[in-house]
């Protein structure tokens, strides 16, 4: 049998809270770990989505070069006066090709 003295008594809660730090610290790092992985689950998703709109529209075929020029070229055309009107044309043509899919699948 273990005889505690004064010193190892004021040294047990330091290390009980030791441990109870350290299992929160696990704790945390698991749930720090969950959230990276459904930040990535995300990101996947939101890049295959993106992946299937270059494909309704056709473009699946154009070199990756010719794709990112359009991009950069529509992203230039919404930086300018008119990127509202531009914005606002761009999601009625998208809306009705989303829709006529719908209905036709």
């Amino acid at each position: 049998m273990r005889v505690l003295n004064s010193s190892n008594q004021r040294k047990l809660p330091t290390f009980k809270r030791l441990k109870t730090l350290q299992s929160e610290l696990v704790s945390l790092d698991r749930r720090i770990a969950r959230v990276t992985l459904l930040e990535r689950k995300q990101d996947t998703r939101r890049k295959i989505q993106l992946g299937g709109l270059v494909k309704k529209a056709a473009l699946d075929e154009e070199p990756t070069a010719v794709l990112l020029g359009l991009l950069l070229e529509a992203a230039e055309k919404l930086q300018s006066e008119q990127a509202d009107s531009i914005r606002e044309s761009w999601r009625l043509l998208g809306d009705i090709a989303l829709t006529k899919e719908t209905t036709d699948g």
